[in-house]
């Protein structure tokens, strides 16, 4: 008989390791196998047949006992796989044309063996489901998937497999639970995926409807498992609860992943204002908000307890609550994130770093926050009908009267710093907020702060230092306390509709900050390298801005036409509209106001 390879080609994947242990094995990519020496079993509500050693049938379905290869094919109305070999021993199970739904537990249970794999053959449809209810136990096991192991399983090949968990859970492994390949299609009760010490996915075509979380892992006795790992396929997540949660590291270096969490953005956990949506409810969940582990339901994107390393991939998060949300630390080094969030876009208790990677967040109520946020690259861009950037120090935790999520940060203890990127923020609350200090020393941040006058396009603690980049902030704001190496300019006016273009041009006719804003303005904060002590510049508005982005951004531009708001001459670093040194733009109710 000829060989039955499948999907034998291995991804580039395989073998793939990084400084944190995470990786695949070859086998886990090897979706091949050898029909010739493979035992065949048939399934069938008239009886099993088993085709050759290592497996035996009984009434209730096949159990499998020896290692070695086992290719399985027919119709199971009610009865199940059952693997039961030593701890030493690898088996692959092989789903050609297989449909299996056990009434009283699950439809393939993997008792005890080293690890198992479940490979789809090609062109094959295979379906497991089980009951509303299990029966089956053993011993202290919750036995609460219809596709269930208590040892490590990967999943391989190009076939389809259509789970149904009608009783709770799709998947679980109590070990490693490991995805390669395939179409795989879940729908439960409660969650689509779970792998308690791990859950690597390297592959395959994956869509989740879950009750609860799509996505989880939730070993949080051993430091070192229960951890998430995405390094490829195209992952659709539609999840009452979160999308994705790990109760130590959420690391994502590849695929597309798309996810709707708690009913999404429009499900929003606070109004524009803050204030509880009373209706917001998930399910299991409640209105209030864990600040340790992932124990507590909530409608987030992409959750840790510990940390969220987004290394590559492209990820699309509409979310009730934040779109990503870790109780520690955020670090973004590449991918796409398009996320609409009904509360935080993205939230790290302690610390945000994002130094590369393409960010759009449409829809927030606060951007980014975290105790710490330090940008050195990347492209972002935030809408928030709070603020955009807030640094602040605390736990994310929810109090009483305040919407779930809501910040109860410290005072003082914030630092925002941009050495790099591309920034745009458009806010209704403060555009950057600090209970801090702020430092801009590189990067391009353009700020579109609120029209009214509570809040401020920046808004800072302590200080606010700049030694290099380029910050164009437009509404009313505090000024910058220090400035090296280039100036900074305070300067308040005449109301300017939305829409205006606002620039600074040198001596030389020559425009080295400009930036359009989609808000009205009456004040404006800038700095840029081509603004230095002892020169004379002119601001405009209105006018024809060349070279510019379609942010109306360029730093080496021409201007036509426009109305000159001021000429200025700059006799030291920083300048304001009141006089040299920090300006507090005038601006009721800054500071103090978090």
């Amino acid at each position: 008989e000829k060989s039955e390879t499948g999907n034998a080609a291995l991804s580039d994947l395989s073998g793939t390791t990084d400084e944190d242990g995470y990786s695949f094995t070859e086998r886990d990519f090897d979706a091949s196998y050898d029909k010739s020496n493979s035992v065949s079993v048939i399934l069938s509500d008239d009886g099993c047949t088993v085709y050759g050693n290592g497996a035996a049938a009984d009434d209730n379905g096949v159990v499998i006992t020896e290692s070695g290869t086992y290719i399985l094919s027919g119709t199971l109305s009610n009865g199940f796989i059952k693997v039961s070999a030593e701890t030493d021993i690898k088996i692959q199970l092989v789903l050609d044309g297989v449909s299996i739904h056990n009434e009283s537990g699950p439809a393939i249970y993997i008792q005890s063996a080293d690890k198992v794999f479940i490979t789809l053959a090609e062109d094959s449809v295979n379906t497991l489901s089980g009951g509303t209810s299990y029966s089956a136990t053993d011993d202290s096991t919750n036995l609460d998937a219809a596709l269930f192991s208590k040892e490590d399983l990967t999943v391989n090949g190009s076939g389809i497999l259509n789970i149904s968990g009608n009783y709770k859970h799709g998947i679980v492994s109590k070990d490693d639970l490991v995805i390669t390949g395939g179409t795989i299609n879940v729908t439960s009760v409660k969650v689509g995926l779970n792998g308690k010490d791990c859950v690597k996915i390297g592959g395959g075509t994956i869509d989740i409807q879950a009750g609860s979380d799509g996505i989880r892992s939730d070993n949080s006795e051993d430091t070192s498992r229960g951890y998430i790992y995405i390094a490829g396929g195209n992952i659709n997540i539609t999840s009452e609860n979160d999308g994705i949660q790990a109760e130590t590291v959420l690391k994502i270096s590849g695929g597309t992943i798309t996810v709707s969490s708690g009913g999404g953005s429009e499900n929003a956990s606070a109004n524009s204002s803050g204030e509880w949506n009373l209706s917001w409810k998930f399910a299991g969940g409640s209105l209030s908000e864990s600040t340790s582990g992932t124990s507590e339901e909530s409608g987030k994107g992409f959750k840790s307890a510990d940390t969220i390393k987004i290394e590559g991939g492209t990820m699309q998060i509409d979310s009730a609550d934040d779109s990503l949300h870790s109780n520690n630390a955020v670090y973004i080094s590449g991918g796409t994130i398009k996320a609409e969030s009904g509360d935080d876009g993205i939230h790290a208790d302690t610390l945000l770093i994002i130094s590369e990677g393409n960010i759009e967040i449409s829809k927030s109520y606060e951007g980014i926050e975290s105790s710490q946020i330090e940008i050195s690259g990347g492209t972002i861009s935030i809408v928030a009908s709070d603020d955009g950037i807030n640094a602040a120090g605390g736990a994310d935790s929810s109090s009483i009267g305040g919407r779930p999520g809501q910040g109860m940060f410290s005072s003082s203890s914030g630092q925002i710093t941009i050495s790099g990127g591309y920034i745009f923020v458009n806010a209704s609350g403060d555009g950057i907020d600090s209970n801090g200090t702020l430092s801009v020393s590189g990067g391009v941040t353009l700020v579109a702060g609120p029209t009214d006058s509570a809040n401020g396009v920046l808004d800072y603690e302590t200080s606010a230092d700049v030694s290099g980049g380029v910050l164009i902030a437009l509404g009313m704001a505090q000024g910058f306390t220090t400035a090296s190496n280039q100036g900074a300019i305070l300067y308040n006016f005449t109301s300017q509709n939305s829409g205006t273009s606002f620039a600074v041009v040198n001596e030389n006719g020559t425009v080295v900050a400009s930036f359009t804003s989609p808000k009205a303005f009456q004040s404006a904060v800038v700095t840029a390298p081509g603004i230095v002590c002892g020169s004379t510049y002119t601001l405009t508005a209105g006018g024809t801005v060349n070279n510019a982005d379609a942010n109306g951004y360029t730093a080496d531009g021409t201007i036509s036409g426009g109305n000159t708001l001021a000429e200025i001459t700059l006799s030291e670093n920083i300048y304001s509209s009141g006089g040299s040194g920090m300006g507090m733009g005038n601006m009721p109710g800054m500071n103090g106001r978090r």
